[in-house]
């Protein structure tokens, strides 16, 4: 799941026509800023600035890796059951 950021923000306009403005939400937004390395004196470097063809390919492998994905949605569903019990807990005691 990669985008350009027309297309993200088209999505995030369509969502917020469907879900309202106030709707909470998280997201992890990466750009070709943030691709570098580090050079021998252990100053960054951004490859994309000369091959801007490069940030595309990195983000279709980032984007191919399942496992970021689902460690997102497991850490999700344990903070929902977490919080919903002690939302829950904090209720019946009032």
């Amino acid at each position: 799941m990669n985008y350009t950021l027309k297309q993200l923000q088209d999505l995030v306009n369509n969502m917020v026509k469907i879900q309202g403005e106030d709707a909470r939400c998280a997201a992890w937004i990466y750009t070709a800023e943030d691709c570098m390395v580090y050079d021998e004196n252990g100053d960054p470097e951004y490859p994309c600035d000369k091959h801007p063809e490069l940030v595309e390919r990195i983000f279709n492998e980032v984007s191919n890796m399942d496992h970021i994905y689902s460690t997102i949605q497991e850490c999700l569903d344990e903070v929902t059951e977490e919080q919903y019990m002690l939302q829950q807990q904090e209720l019946t005691e009032v």
